[in-house]
């Protein structure tokens, strides 16, 4: 082989060598540039310049877009275009890239090479290209008056350095520019029966981009005040208001969205300001609660509405009157079955009267309704059979036009002290015995006849002066219609002089004891008297 093909065959190796080197990357850092390609951020469809230069040391100039040589036909179908120049010995280059959707997110690198030293490589840049931006976010707006109102928004995402150059209302038919994030705007005569529908868009130098929608109405007051309605409602002790306002014939644009209610003493001093919520029901009604406060009886009411059109022209009022609790119950039985309840009526406003009272009856001891009944007068009578119910309890409420009124009740016990042991109920028999004692027998008859003074017990004690108390015990007595006897015997000496006691009791107390004196005991084997004592009758 002669010395020019060995010279030939040697370069066409090295050749070689470097384009393998070349497409496998195995380069040096990038210390051999005076200028690196930067990463671009631009706009769809824009077009974009990478510069890259070398030292004098290196001749030769590449660049890669995403690994592949730029030259390559299918980097050039892209978009990509290489420009090479070289003045001075210094080797520039121009990597010209259209800025379409397939190449956003590029990796471009700068490759300078010689055929003397090992080639270098820059750094990896990207182009990022921003497209038409998405829409604003937090689109909102506040109402100025009815007529104007405050928009408000935030930016969407944008590259660096890819900025946003405004942003494209669309009011209606009405289409204004602005490079701010707010905007007012307002109309004239607005109509309150119309949706005003709102849409921002943001701007670049690809275009407008999506748009964010919101709609509103524009708020007036109306011609004439919608109907409002309040009704008085009395929860055992609480007193409320049900307040209830009817816009079956409003504009949306025209709905109050404040609602407030003002409580006032007849000497319109303000016991109470609140507010309800104004949010509109499946019935075309805005309805809420209030309390009353406590210590008031008559009271006004006024209730006002307005919206961001301003305050509505009639203010609703009307005076209140409650009906207070009733005082003095009283309850007294009569021929044991028989029982009367008497009440005070309470004070009202002569422009206010009591059309009748609830009454409700409970037997207290078993918290069990009896009955409810309305009575027209202060006072009622009922007859009550059962003898062992004792203790009632009376709810009365009285009721005027509003409804009903605050309640009171009162618990009312019909037990008594007994009375007192009386004639024919009472048997003694006395026998002597040889041993000189004498027994003395005694029956006690009882009859339940009335509940409130019966007795629940019985005490029998035998007293003598000479010995003193030589007997006593106690008997219970049955709540029973059937009579109950009482019987025991005790041994008394003879010729002493003694008595026998008996004290009937409940839970109210105790009877005067009912005394009966034996006197002096006459020796005999059968020496029998008979007392005969009315024990016992029980009347209310």
């Amino acid at each position: 082989m002669q010395p020019a093909q060995i010279i030939l065959v040697i370069l066409l190796l090295l050749d070689l060598n470097l384009t393998l080197l070349f497409k496998k990357q195995f380069f040096l850092c990038a210390d051999g540039f005076t200028v690196q390609p930067v990463s671009i951020n631009t706009t769809l469809n824009s077009t974009v310049n990478f510069s890259c230069e070398a030292t004098g040391d290196y001749d030769v100039l590449n660049f890669y877009a995403d690994g592949i040589q730029a030259n390559r036909e299918e980097i050039r179908n892209r978009g990509f275009e290489v420009t090479i120049t070289e003045t001075d010995g210094v080797v520039r280059g121009v990597l010209t890239a259209k800025a379409n959707g397939i190449n956003n997110n590029t990796n471009v690198t700068c490759v300078a090479s010689s055929l003397s030293i090992l080639p270098v490589t820059s750094n990896t840049v990207f182009l990022m290209i921003q497209g038409l931006l998405d829409s604003v976010v937090d689109l909102d707006y506040t109402f100025i008056n009815g007529s104007s109102v405050l928009l408000t928004w935030t930016a969407p995402y944008t590259l660096d350095n890819v900025p946003i150059t405004g942003y494209y209302i669309v009011n209606g038919l009405v289409n204004v520019t602005t490079t701010n994030k707010s905007i007012i705007l307002s109309a004239t005569n607005p109509d309150p029966c119309i949706l005003n529908n709102v849409s921002v868009s943001p701007i670049n130098d690809v275009g407008i981009g999506s748009s964010n929608n919101i709609s509103f109405y524009y708020e007036t007051v109306p011609f004439i005040t919608p109907p409002v309605s309040v009704s008085l409602v009395v929860d055992e002790q609480q007193v409320l208001l049900n307040i209830s306002i009817k816009i079956t014939n409003l504009c949306i644009g025209e709905y109050p969205n404040n609602v407030t209610v003002i409580i006032l003493t007849t000497n319109n001093e303000i016991q109470d300001s609140t507010s309800i919520p104004t949010q509109v029901n499946d019935q075309l009604m805005i309805t809420g609660v209030i309390t009353v406060p406590n210590n008031l009886n008559t009271f006004i009411v006024n209730v006002s509405l307005s919206n961001n059109g301003g305050e509505f022209l009639v203010t609703y009022s009307i005076i209140f009157g409650i009906i207070a609790p009733v005082t003095e119950i009283v309850s007294m039985i009569e021929n044991c079955s028989t029982i009367n309840i008497t009440w005070n009526a309470p004070k009202v406003d002569d422009s206010i009267s009591i059309l009748y009272y609830n009454l409700s009856i409970y037997d207290d001891i078993n918290d069990q309704l009896l009955k409810s009944i309305t009575v027209n007068d202060t006072s009622y009578q009922f007859v009550d059979n059962n003898l062992f119910i004792n203790r009632y309890t009376y709810v009365i409420t009285g009721v005027n036009e509003l409804g009903e009124g605050v309640s009171n009740k009162a618990t009312i016990s019909y037990q008594r002290v007994p009375r007192p042991a009386k004639e024919n109920t009472v048997f003694i028999k006395l026998t002597s015995t040889q041993n000189m004692l004498t027994i003395v027998e005694f029956n006690i008859l009882v009859i339940l006849e009335c509940t409130g003074e019966a007795p629940n017990s019985a005490t029998v004690t035998v007293h003598c002066n000479d010995t003193g108390s030589i007997y006593s015990s106690s008997y219970i007595i049955e709540y029973t219609k059937q009579p109950n006897n009482i019987t025991g015997l005790v041994s008394i000496a003879q010729y002493q002089e003694c008595t026998i006691s008996i004290v009937f009791s409940n839970e109210a107390g105790s009877s005067e004891p009912f005394i009966l004196s034996i006197g002096e005991l006459v020796w005999c084997l059968h020496y029998i008297f008979k007392y005969y004592v009315n024990r016992y009758i029980s009347s209310s």
